[in-house]
């Protein structure tokens, strides 16, 4: 995923309160499909989950009060990473979660 393909992407939204996952949105990273989902079970706590065409975890992350963690593959290009963080960023932030 470079920065032309952060451009085009939806905006997925996130769910409110949630009793399990939900999916938001299908992106290309490098040669990969990723499917993003996402979870808040409590206020205050939203978990971004990463998965792979194979149906295997490849990243996540988690946003508590204000503090945002991303963890993502080691072999992914830094310009694949940089751009996947950057889509994690605009969803939990997009309506002001972190906030």
């Amino acid at each position: 995923m470079t920065e032309p393909h952060l451009a085009g992407l939806p905006g997925p939204t996130l769910p409110p309160l949630t009793d399990q996952p939900v999916p938001l949105v299908d992106l290309p990273v490098g040669a990969h499909q990723v499917r993003v989902w996402a979870d808040r079970p409590a206020r205050g706590l939203t978990r971004i989950m990463l998965v792979d065409a194979a149906g295997g975890g490849c990243g996540d992350a988690i946003l508590r009060g204000d503090t945002l963690t991303v963890t993502l593959p080691a072999e992914w290009s830094g310009a694949d990473r940089a751009a996947v963080a950057c889509v994690i960023a605009r969803v939990v932030y997009q309506d002001g979660v972190g906030s």
